[in-house]
């Protein structure tokens, strides 16, 4: 889903009235401005009277840079709203369903079904990244815009494996990287097994605790990110009553004064770190909802007693099909 604030009729009245020098078109008959999960502005689109009275899509790159930077300004003053997003309801859709290792069905069988499902939803995503950018090429009113789109439109990578950081600009230009970079990073991940077999309440057996962290941690370059990183990380099972430690590293150790056979495995508010307060709640519901958060104030109980408050952000990453909540958290100052 996409976060937006609309500029309606009345509100780009009153913009026109205390914006009088940038002459602003009295054709636009509403402004719409999208932002990213950090809260920046990511895009503009805007609607005008045609000349038979109709709405249509108008062309903002005729607004000029002072009168973009004055609508985002003004941005505060129209209509927060959200905005769906199909592919990205397909998307987690497709992650909840991946299979999942269950130690009877061959682990290569496994990954080669789960490829072939991320593949295939992102060809979904491709096809329309191709349209989109074909349909940017189509509208450039240089040739040199038209030569980046066309070399953007040849080299986009058909295959999923094939994506790496050099076209992260062409999604991002179609606003579908966020996406595409899920199923990447999903792919490179490999398959683990449920944490849980029924209920909230049941106690995961050691095996299967010691199974979800052997496959969580089997890449090489999340192993080598929680060995050396400065910052605490931890991989838990998702739910408010029910997510439990998977993994975490040294430096969450030392945060909260802990080894890892005391808290491995353990629930994480009855392990005593984690506070079950509203604001966990809150934090969890936005994982819940959108999939993750960024600088987010909360505490965690070191050892001796200590209440240590944090900013926490974090992401709900899946692993086979496996949900799991990814936690970044650093020390916050008392202020």
């Amino acid at each position: 889903m996409y976060a937006l604030t609309v500029l309606d009729h009345s509100a780009l009245a009153v913009f026109r009235r205390e914006h009088p020098w940038l002459e602003f078109p009295d054709a636009i008959l509403e402004v719409c401005i999208y932002f990213d999960d950090n809260g920046g502005p990511t895009r503009l689109t805007a609607l005008e009277e045609s000349s038979d009275g109709k709405a249509m899509p108008a062309d903002v790159n005729r607004f000029g840079i002072d009168t973009v930077l004055s609508l985002i300004r003004y941005a505060p003053q129209g209509t927060a709203e959200v905005e769906e997003c199909p592919e990205e309801r397909t998307v987690w859709a497709l992650l909840e369903s991946l299979p999942v290792a269950d130690g009877i069905r061959p682990l290569d069988d496994v990954e080669a079904e789960r490829a072939t499902a991320l593949q295939g939803a992102y060809e979904t995503l491709h096809g329309i990244a191709l349209d989109k950018l074909r349909a940017l090429r189509d509208a450039a009113r240089s040739p040199r815009e038209m030569q980046r789109l066309s070399d953007a439109v040849a080299s986009l990578p058909a295959l999923l494996e094939q994506v790496d950081e050099a076209h992260k600009s062409s999604f991002i230009e179609v606003d579908l990287w966020r996406l595409v970079a899920v199923l990447r990073d999903e792919l490179s991940m490999p398959a683990d097994y449920e944490m849980m077999a029924s209920g909230e309440d049941r106690l995961p057996s050691r095996e299967t605790i010691e199974m979800a962290e052997t496959n969580a941690m089997s890449g090489p370059v999340i192993q080598a990110l929680f060995e050396l990183s400065p910052v605490a990380f931890s991989i838990s099972s998702i739910g408010q009553k029910s997510s439990r430690y998977v993994r975490v590293n040294q430096a969450y150790l030392d945060l909260v004064g802990k080894t890892w056979d005391e808290i491995r495995g353990s629930e994480m508010v009855a392990s005593g770190v984690v506070s079950g307060s509203e604001v966990r709640a809150e934090r969890l519901m936005l994982l819940d909802r959108d999939g993750g958060y960024a600088g987010m104030r909360g505490e965690i109980r070191h050892s001796s007693g200590e209440v240590v408050p944090v900013m926490i952000s974090a992401r709900r990453i899946s692993v086979a099909g496996q949900l799991y909540d990814f936690e970044v958290l650093q020390r916050a100052s008392d202020d």
